[in-house]
């Protein structure tokens, strides 16, 4: 048994710190049936809380941090041992302490600036949006709300998750389809055995042949999960054999098939979340905004409190 303390910070969908009404904070184990073993009312305004818990990390414990408020969806993150690991030179020593932000959203939340982040990954010379390869501007204007979010979401996880010191973005050639909860991209072909080898991704079930869409795309049998944080991490699932890039022949790819995991399979966490968010089979794009916002990684695009 270790104590561990974490110092919570409740902000708004508009990124500004909590001033609303009362919330209800929890703590939950997922290795015991959902045992709750905090739960303890804030005043209304509370916005940052330090939180001192005795936590057992010696087989595989999961725990589930979550914050409620009337009138918005539960704000909630996972925790393991792997959260208070922390890289000193080629090591890792775990730490006793930790910053968490989560994030209260609105029930029926809206975005103002979803067309404007086009431009915002422009500038930024994201490969999802380069000439001939990527979105055009018709296209992703043409895109559904929810498919806006997720391919900012996932553009915001890519250049920020690393591997061997370069961005996941970096690897990305070409974009093949946009869904309302992954993307399928074109990668160089070096990234598949990459991620394979990275002691930062495990092993994870692939995906069958989408159907529906408007290009053919192969089934993605070979499939590895980030493992830095307890939930909201990248999953990256390859196809079997790599493919010529379309417009240069002489360069090979791999189609990925591209999404943010909430760790439904892990332990009793389908019906934690079943409890805390709408049951769905698509990925809710405004709880990967709030997740990845908890994990200091900022999309191009904001939520409206009201």
């Amino acid at each position: 048994m270790s104590i561990k303390a974490i110092t919570l910070i409740i902000l708004r969908a508009d990124r500004k710190l909590w001033d609303g009404g009362p919330v209800q904070l929890q703590v939950t184990d997922m290795r015991e049936g959902l045992k709750v073993l905090h739960d303890k009312p804030l005043a209304a305004g509370s916005h940052t809380i330090l939180i001192n818990l005795e936590l057992l990390f010696n087989a595989g414990q999961v725990y589930g941090i979550s914050i409620d408020a009337e009138g918005h969806r539960s704000a909630w993150q996972l925790i393991n041992r792997q959260s208070f690991l922390r890289e000193e030179g080629t090591t890792k020593i775990e730490v006793d302490g930790m910053t968490m932000r989560l994030m209260l959203v609105p029930e029926n939340p809206t975005s103002s600036d979803l067309e404007a982040a086009y431009d915002q990954l422009r500038a930024a010379a994201s490969p999802l949006v380069a000439d001939n390869s990527g979105l055009g501007r018709n296209a992703y204007l043409a895109l559904e709300p929810a498919a806006k979010m997720a391919l900012l979401n996932i553009d915001a996880k890519l250049r920020e998750t690393r591997i061997n010191g370069a961005s996941l973005l970096s690897f990305v050639q070409g974009l093949e389809h946009v869904a309302v909860d992954r993307l399928f991209l074109l990668t160089r072909p070096e990234l598949k055995q990459l991620v394979k080898s990275s002691s930062e991704f495990a092993s994870a079930p692939g995906h069958k042949a989408p159907k529906n869409v408007p290009v053919p795309l192969p089934a993605h049998p070979a499939s590895w999960k980030h493992t830095r944080f307890g939930a909201g991490n990248l999953q990256l699932s390859f196809a079997k054999n790599s493919q010529p890039l379309p417009g240069d022949a002489a360069k090979q790819v791999f189609s990925v098939d591209a999404d943010i995991d909430l760790e439904r399979g892990l332990l009793h966490v389908a019906e934690f979340l079943d409890n805390k968010i709408h049951p769905s089979k698509k990925t809710n794009q405004t709880l990967v905004y709030a997740l990845l916002f908890s994990q200091g990684i900022i999309p191009d695009y904001t939520l409206s409190q009201v």
